[in-house]
């Protein structure tokens, strides 16, 4: 049940509070306090910092049925509400430890901890993300506001991982094996999902104002005594509902797949190109296979001569520094972007929602100072189905303002 997945998270939380005891009583040194973006508070070789975020947004969308009525929705909202700690223990170990609360909910987010005994080197335990470019990218520094469907497609969100990371300055190979979400509700007496996966990236182009990155990611698993894996995609927005969709039926639904991806992004001065594919084929429940590809596009201009910082080391992007903030001579950073996002579901025949789906984004975003940014995103998506009454088109409207610490 969801209770005991909250209580696994909550053990490794307080483990954590256990080493930060441990240390503390080893060292008698007052406590100092430095100001890094959030309070950060340091006993001797201990650390431990405040973080969270907030995304509040109101989105407005249209949907069209081509049979059915159409309608419209709208709502404010919180997108995201998340608090959290970060730090360290000693030169080789750090942690995370976030949840997020919204919709009369809380959930873990990252929630683990990491051993780097070298500089390109580490080993991860526990409740975090690992495939795509645009999916280990945190959210505060992607350029729209929602990842799109390739991610929908390969379900990539937080599961409890165990990693085993090498690399240089500009490459990287990850590997491990995984379960489930640690908020998933347990499968009763048998066992949950398993999987295995790796992740490798090279950045041919290094530069201040050129970056060049490609990379390649894998995963096979197995639902076990899990719930089949569901196959669908959203309008570029988690709000509303799904209507490329394989749906639960024994059509749709998975046993296990395999899925593999390509990723390739470049950064020139203050113009960005990046896009992923990704194809995943999956045995079904009710016997045979099916394949599902997914894949987007997208270009990012900032007029204000800022650019989308790239971490060469990590194969991921960070925070936009900003050239002359508001109130410091400056008016802030302003990113223009346009994308492409597609989807193919036909394979699972018999399923008339498993169709194909297409969107076209425009978005805009004003970073005034570091830490915040207001945005605002329209996204106009088509999905055709296999059987043409179930084709819908929606458009939708976003905003938000955020600021994370």
């Amino acid at each position: 049940m969801r209770q005991h997945s909250l209580l696994a998270g909550a053990a490794l939380a307080a483990a954590l509070s256990l080493t930060a005891g441990s240390t503390l009583a080893q060292d008698s040194q007052p406590a100092t306090v430095t100001w890094k973006g959030a309070p950060e508070f340091k006993w001797g070789d201990f650390t431990m910092k405040l973080r969270g975020r907030v995304f509040a947004d109101y989105v407005d969308q249209d949907v069209d049925r081509a049979v059915g009525a159409d309608f419209r929705a709208s709502e404010d909202r919180f997108r995201t509400a998340r608090i959290g700690v970060q730090g360290t223990f000693g030169d080789q170990w750090s942690y995370v430890a976030e949840a997020n609360f919204t919709n009369g909910e809380s959930n873990w987010e990252d929630l683990y901890v990491q051993y780097a005994p070298g500089d390109h080197t580490a080993f991860t335990v526990g409740n975090f993300k690992s495939l795509s470019l645009e999916n280990v990218t945190s959210a505060r520094y992607t350029t729209f506001m929602e990842r799109g469907p390739l991610n929908d497609l390969i379900d990539g969100g937080r599961v409890m991982t165990f990693a085993a990371r090498t690399g240089g300055d500009n490459w990287s190979v990850t590997g491990g094996v995984h379960g489930d979400s640690v908020n998933a509700g347990a499968p009763g007496d048998g066992d949950e999902q398993r999987g295995v996966f790796a992740r490798a990236h090279f950045a041919p182009v290094v530069s201040d104002d050129t970056n060049i990155h490609l990379g390649v990611w894998a995963r096979d698993r197995d639902r076990r005594d899990d719930t089949p894996f569901r196959y669908r995609v959203r309008n570029n927005t988690n709000f509303g509902d799904r209507y490329t969709d394989a749906g639960s039926s024994p059509l749709g639904a998975g046993d296990g797949d395999t899925a593999i991806g390509l990723e390739a992004a470049g950064v020139w001065r203050s113009f960005s190109l990046q896009g992923e594919w990704a194809s995943i084929d999956a045995d079904l429940t009710g016997g045979g296979s099916a394949r599902a590809d997914a894949y987007y596009v997208f270009a990012s201009f900032f007029p204000t001569g800022e650019q989308r910082k790239y971490k060469a080391a990590d194969g991921k992007f960070d925070r936009v520094s900003i050239r002359e903030p508001l109130g410091k001579g400056g008016l802030g950073a302003v990113e223009l972007g346009l994308r492409y996002d597609a989807a193919d579901l036909t394979d699972f025949a018999g399923v008339a929602t498993a169709g194909e789906y297409s969107a076209v984004t425009v978005g805009a975003t004003w970073y005034p100072v570091s830490r915040v940014r207001f945005m605002a995103n329209y996204t106009d998506a088509k999905n055709k189905a296999q059987v043409a009454a179930s084709d819908v088109d929606v458009q939708t409207l976003q905003f938000r303002a955020q600021f994370d610490f």
